[in-house]
């Protein structure tokens, strides 16, 4: 790897500079649009601005910065200890970049989602740094720093990117608080307020930072097996070149764009319009005035439009308005299409809530599907971008460079996660996917009706698993599956859910709701151990052996009294075993309706009577 100095860096970017020249601009003009600057009608004119670009991109980025991050890995046919492998994985991600925020956050910056949604709409491309470092005690952290593309330089090699550099403006007291460099020369002194070009530079092995003459930052090894910078433009537009002597250079500025792609020109149409009619506006306000005099050097001392005003005029002299103009008749049908120009190019006013007339829930959803336009694209770049900071991430801290360290976070399904994940389980997980949804509230909605009708019926379409991976896109099925199956065996048994109250009753201090189910669930334990101990002595009394028949001897033991050889019990007649004779049958009787009393039969009450138990019938 080539040992760059700081005059070969400076030429390099100054070089790349020369080549990507009219990006720069374009992405300079639209940040001039996002900050509203003036729109100039001339000199004497009303001016109108239009805050349409700054609202236009507001919306995008606060779309793209409250999208639902889903960080997964998909099951598929994988065991059980590959499947929780990703999802330490996923929540090894999602801690990681939680840790880069705090971070961000600390030096008074946006997290990176922030940073990356305002860069993608405004700028057309993403850049990040993202690394692992340690700090002089060894302890790992995680530095995920976006750039801004703007001031971006890289070089392209065989596999990707050959170098990046970021160049910033600092003041000399900024330069050594944060390198402990005291810069010489002139303009360089601590109370010398201009910036100073600095240089931070990477390539696959090391990293410098240097301003145009002095080394901020000696030559060290990075800890990446590749340039530890992501890269990467807006859309699908590819790098094209034109037919012409200047090549590219042309095109570069296409190459990644900003949301405002479609209506640059549009609003500068827009503000010239308005202008004018706010110019028309004001003039219906305060006319001009034709004065006649006989020099023609008669001026007013007074305000002629302020009331109760006095104008003295002498003989031949006399104040007349001048009247007023009126806009073309085509200026409202043209300034229609020009407003349609630029929801076409942007966000229908649908959007904002501006509805000229009475529209169907259908209608309006119909007009949202065309934010899809200028929102997927960067949508798609976010997702890009954060996969490759995984991706990089992974990379090092498989490497065998950092210790295990514990991340912290809270996962898609609103879980909080505080865990150690060591390099060997993110090298067993499988790949990641990251996306980004920014979709309705009926879009949930959708998914929960497709996955109850998948789960319905005796013989369910899908598995649970895959309707909450692949459906639902759960982060985690196994865990929300052991959730839910924890909460069933909460509310099954009975002891469960005595001890679940018992619990809760301790947790807010009523001891005496604590009491009284701490003495019902002794007395269901109770019960409960008596009925097994009944359970337990029925089956011993049934599996004891019966007892042989009366004046039968043990099987395997001689007949008392010495007697020979017997028969088998098989072919032995009952009296021989010792089996009394069967009871006589009694006879039946005759056939009589149901309640009649049997021939010669008495009733109840003569049978208790003769007992002596109740008086005989007619007695006293």
């Amino acid at each position: 790897m080539a040992n760059y100095k700081p005059e070969e860096i400076i030429a390099l970017v100054d070089s790349h500079y020369d080549l990507t020249e009219p990006l720069r601009t374009r992405m300079d003009n639209d940040h001039k649009l996002y900050r509203l600057e003036e729109f100039d009608a001339g000199e004497g004119y009303q001016s109108y601005t239009s805050n349409e670009p700054q609202v236009y991109a507001d919306k995008l980025i606060s779309w793209l910065s409250s999208a639902e991050m889903v960080v997964r890995i998909p099951y598929g046919n994988s065991e059980r200890e590959d499947r929780e492998n990703n999802d330490a994985k996923e929540r090894f991600l999602i801690g990681l970049l939680k840790a880069a925020n705090d971070r961000l956050v600390d030096k008074l910056q946006p997290t990176v989602r922030h940073q990356l949604a305002w860069f993608v709409v405004l700028r057309g491309w993403y850049a990040i740094r993202a690394l692992m470092v340690k700090d002089d005690e060894g302890d790992t952290h995680v530095e995920i720093q976006p750039w801004d593309p703007l001031h971006t330089y890289w070089g392209e090699g065989k596999n990707g990117l050959a170098w990046a550099c970021y160049k910033t403006k600092r003041t000399p007291t900024e330069i050594k608080a944060i390198w402990g460099v005291e810069l010489q020369g002139e303009g360089k002194g601590p109370d010398d307020d201009d910036g100073i070009d600095v240089y931070d530079f990477y390539d696959s092995e090391d990293n410098i930072v240097c301003t145009d003459d002095t080394v901020l930052k000696k030559r060290t090894k990075h800890g990446s097996k590749k340039v530890p910078v992501v890269l990467g433009p807006v859309g699908a537009t590819p790098l094209v070149q034109a037919v012409s002597d200047t090549g590219n250079l042309d095109t570069i500025e296409d190459y990644g764009e900003s949301c405002f792609k479609s209506s640059r020109e549009l609003f500068e149409k827009h503000n010239f319009m308005m202008s004018t009619m706010l110019e028309l506006t004001a003039r219906s306000r305060k006319q001009g005035l034709k004065i006649k005099s006989r020099d023609g050097n008669k001026t007013l001392e007074e305000d002629p439009y302020v009331e109760g005003s006095e104008i003295a005029l002498g003989q031949g002299e006399d104040v007349e308005p001048l009247g007023l103009l009126e806009m073309s008749k085509e200026t409202g049908a043209f300034m229609g299409l020009v407003s349609g120009e630029m929801q076409r190019g942007g966000l229908p006013h649908s959007i904002y809530g501006q509805l000229e007339f009475q529209l169907s829930g259908f209608a309006i959803n119909t007009l949202r599907q065309g934010v899809e336009t200028v929102l997927v694209p960067r949508l798609q770049a976010m997702e890009k971008a954060h996969r490759s900071i995984f991706q990089l991430m992974c990379d090092q801290y498989i490497s065998g460079a950092f210790k295990s360290f514990e991340v912290s976070g809270q996962d898609k399904n609103r879980m909080y996660f505080r865990e150690e994940v060591t390099p060997d389980m993110i090298k067993n997980a499988g790949d990641v996917e990251v996306s980004f949804i920014g979709q309705l509230p009926q879009d949930e909605m959708g998914k929960m009706s497709m996955a109850q009708i998948a789960r319905e019926g005796q013989t369910p379409l899908l598995p649970d698993i895959y309707i909450r991976d692949n459906i639902l896109g759960l982060q985690s099925a196994d865990q929300m599956e052991d959730a839910i199956k924890t909460q069933v065996a909460e509310r099954t048994l009975p002891e469960a859910t005595l001890w679940s109250l018992l619990q809760a009753a301790n947790r807010q201090g009523r001891e005496d709701l604590a009491e009284l189910y701490q003495a019902e669930l002794r007395r269901l334990f109770m019960t409960k151990h008596m009925e097994e101990m009944q359970m337990v002595g029925q089956m011993m009394q049934a599996q004891q052996p019966a007892p042989p028949p009366q004046g039968m001897p043990p099987q395997g033991m001689p007949p008392q009294g010495g007697a020979g050889p017997m028969l088998p019990p098989t072919v032995m007649p009952n009296a021989a075993l010792g089996v009394p004779p069967p009871m006589p049958t009694a006879p039946v009787g005759p056939s009589v309706p149901p309640g009649t009393p049997r021939p010669g039969a008495r009733s109840t009450e003569g049978r208790l009577a003769s007992l002596g138990l109740v008086p005989p019938a007619g007695g006293e």
